[in-house]
């Protein structure tokens, strides 16, 4: 999708991404830049002071890892100080560059909802489960907003070790090919534009471990059924948590 002439509000980057290249970048070493390298420069500009960093529990999930960044402005994402943060770094393998060993998919993200009943605060989470969802001709905006305000949250809560939900509204999303771009690299010749879901849901959870049949009835209700036989699309992954940077602040405190 084309990028938006501009961008702003509170907001996320969610980064999945798979090395491409096993052969000569193994996970650790993949990991050891992310950690000492990318996301250390990454919290110390001026628009990006958080970051959390999550794995997969599927073992054969195709990006297995997660990379996200709060923003209480994203309009931070079109500036120059963004633009120079490195993707080479002599952590990697030769010739060094992230996007020739790594597949990674961004999307861009306003927030629109936080619903923290507990307010446990910062460094609480262990677990997230992650829903991006499309929404089918036979659901509004306004009914899906409703649901998840009135009754779905709400019914979560009831789940042991449930802490918060925050949801997103994708504003512009980015394919690793146009990553390069963005970074001066020559991408593909054959450049696909990305299709995610628009809406996403991030549910955060205190406990190591998430049982999906008792957290499927701890939200379920004929309200929930109607909704869900209405998305046109629907991708649920379960993360662990493995590390947090910087100030660890996840919109806490926001009320939106």
């Amino acid at each position: 999708m084309a990028a938006p002439k501009s961008m702003s509000g509170r907001g996320i980057l969610f980064v999945n991404s798979r090395i491409s290249r096993p052969d000569v970048l193994s996970p650790e070493t993949y990991l050891k830049w992310y950690d000492e390298d990318h996301i250390a420069e990454i919290i110390e500009t001026s628009g990006i002071k958080s970051a959390r960093r999550f794995i997969d529990v599927d073992p054969s999930a195709e990006r297995p890892y997660l990379a996200m960044y709060p923003m209480d402005d994203i309009a931070f994402t079109q500036g120059d100080e963004f633009r120079k943060i490195r993707v080479k770094s002599d952590i990697l393998p030769p010739p060094g560059v992230i996007y020739d060993l790594a597949d990674v998919d961004v999307r861009y993200d306003n927030l629109v909802h936080v619903h923290d009943p507990t307010k446990k605060g910062k460094g609480a989470t262990k677990s997230l489960l992650t829903a991006a969802i499309e929404l089918g001709d036979g659901v509004t905006v306004e009914e899906f907003d409703k649901w998840y305000r009135e009754e779905h949250c709400r019914l979560l809560e009831s789940y042991p070790g449930y802490l918060r939900t925050t949801r997103f509204k994708l504003v512009y999303a980015r394919t690793n090919a146009e990553s390069r771009i963005l970074k001066g690299l020559a991408p593909p010749s054959d450049v696909a534009p990305p299709t995610p879901p628009t809406w996403l849901t991030l549910h955060e959870f205190e406990v190591d471990e998430l049982d999906m049949e008792k957290l499927s009835k701890a939200g379920s209700s004929p309200w929930c059924d109607k909704m869900t036989s209405g998305f046109s699309k629907m991708e649920v992954h379960i993360y662990r948590l493995a590390k947090e940077f910087g100030e660890k602040d996840w919109f806490h405190g926001v009320e939106i």
